[in-house]
């Protein structure tokens, strides 16, 4: 279970009470109870299939639209050639990725956010990208720096990426293999419109083996 994302979930809880009243909050609960339930059957769990990480996704972000006053719009495109009972993958590996998108790039934004995650094979590679329409990473940092000297210079830690790291990490591990994952800024007109980031990993079935 991922204390991380608890803390996030009860912050908001306190938000919604106070901005949008009981009755929400108590949405946020009810939303919340069910994702609770499924990342903790998650944690005990090695590898789900891609159509469990994506419901696990859009349960996350119905979430988070409760709270935002701009709900976020979540579309999913994948290689009609993958099977997304089959393909495999390990649990959260994703949702760092669209939290980070949600509260730097999405949430500074007045209008409605969008995510698109595309999934595609090449090779024996699994191409995980999330797109999003957010304010890109140079303005999050600088928000980010403003909220500092707001505090008193008390640094806000990424926790959401140091995960995602440390999973990328134990899942090489056990699999003996080289996973990336990097970020990018979307520029359109030489105008920043949003982040990618792009996740790829080895493919594995739901017999664990490579797909080749």
């Amino acid at each position: 279970m991922n204390p991380h994302f608890i803390f996030n979930t009860l912050n908001g809880i306190q938000s919604v009470m106070i901005l949008k009243g009981e009755q929400v909050a108590n949405q946020y609960m009810g939303v919340f109870s069910k994702m609770l339930r499924k990342t903790l059957d998650m944690s005990i769990t090695e590898n789900l299939s891609l159509m469990e990480e994506i419901e696990y996704l859009q349960g996350y972000i119905d979430l988070q639209n409760i709270r935002l006053n701009h709900p976020i719009e979540f579309t999913v495109e994948v290689d009609p050639l993958i099977d997304q009972e089959k393909y495999m993958i390990a649990p959260m590996l994703l949702q760092p990725i669209v939290e980070n998108a949600i509260i730097h790039g999405i949430s500074p934004l007045k209008t409605q956010g969008k995510i698109l995650l595309k999934i595609s094979k090449k090779g024996k590679g699994l191409h995980l990208i999330v797109e999003d329409n957010g304010v890109g990473r140079s303005k999050a940092q600088l928000l980010k720096k403003e909220k500092e000297k707001e505090k008193d210079g008390k640094k806000h830690v990424s926790y959401a990426t140091r995960i995602l790291k440390e999973r990328v990490d134990i899942f090489n591990y056990l699999h003996k293999t080289k996973s990336e994952f990097y970020l990018e800024e979307l520029v359109e007109q030489d105008q920043v419109c949003g982040t990618r980031a792009v996740l790829i990993i080895p493919i594995i079935t739901n017999k664990k083996q490579w797909i080749t």
